[in-house]
Parts: structure tokens; sequence; C-alpha cells
């Protein structure tokens, strides 16, 4: 219950950080969640970070004109080349990576889950998953990053 509680905190605070108000500045700047989850950007690509006890990575991105695409990495993040979906628009981008952690899900109810056949305990349980959200602009086919003292002013 604590680590939900602080994984929920952790995800509104990284999203109060992450949203995009100033003006943009050079194209590596690092985003960073208290999660285990990040993002950088270089050009059109974004390349995500996490936490190596992470599996089932998967990336979606969304953005103007019906953009989308979505990457899954079973053990490691993987990068997202835009131009990969689609033609990209300039316009603001959203961004969404997942993954699951090495701790097991509790289960709230006193039954066996459906399907249980008997074999050990922790074969049948999900595992907690993490998420982090940003965003960030396309213009000219490059992704602007924003600088923190941007957003303060």
């Amino acid at each position: 219950m604590r680590l939900s509680r602080l994984v929920q905190f952790a995800m509104t605070l990284s999203l109060l950080l992450v949203v995009p108000v100033g003006g943009a500045v050079g194209q590596t700047q690092s985003v960073a969640a208290d999660v285990g989850l990040s993002a950088r950007y270089a050009g059109s690509r974004i390349y995500f970070d996490a936490d190596p006890t992470y599996s089932n990575i998967t990336v979606s991105v969304s953005g103007p004109d019906g953009y989308h695409g979505q990457v899954y990495s079973e053990r490691r993040a993987p990068s997202f080349r835009l131009a990969d979906f689609g033609e990209v628009a300039d316009g603001l981008y959203r961004f969404e990576i997942t993954a699951a952690t090495q701790v097991y899900a509790t289960d709230q109810s006193s039954r066996e889950p459906a399907g249980y056949n008997g074999r050990a305990p922790t074969a049948q349980r999900p595992r907690e998953g993490v998420s982090f959200t940003g965003s960030f602009r396309v213009e000219n086919g490059q992704v602007l990053v924003f600088d923190d003292a941007d957003q303060e002013t």
C-alpha cells in the first residue's frame, strides 16, 4: 500500500516538473522520474532509460494529426524514432513508458486467482507496474527540450 502511494506521488510530481511552459534549449537534456524511468532527446529520437530490473517495457507516443507509435522490449528500455511511425508534424507530442517491476502485486482477495493450477504461489500473480509520462514539442522535425529555468518565470 505504501509503495503504491509513493509511486502515485512520484508520478504526480514528475508530471508537474515535466510539462513544458517556457522556451526551448539544447537537444540533450534528460527528464528523470523517481520511479526508475527517464527520457533523453536527440534530434528526432527519444532514448528511454529504465531500472535494469524492469521488464516488459512499452513506450507509446502520440501527437498531432493522429500520430501514434508504440515500441516494446522485454528486457531493456527501447529508443523511439519519430519518423518510424509516420509523418512528423510540428506540435506537441506526449509519451508514456510503462514497465513491470520485480515486486509481485498484492492480492486483496483470499480466493485463488482464476487459472491457478496449484503450482508455486508466485507463478500466477502479476507484478507491480510503474509508468512515466511526459511531453515535448517538435519543430522542423526536431525535438525541442525545455529548460527548468524557463519554467520558473
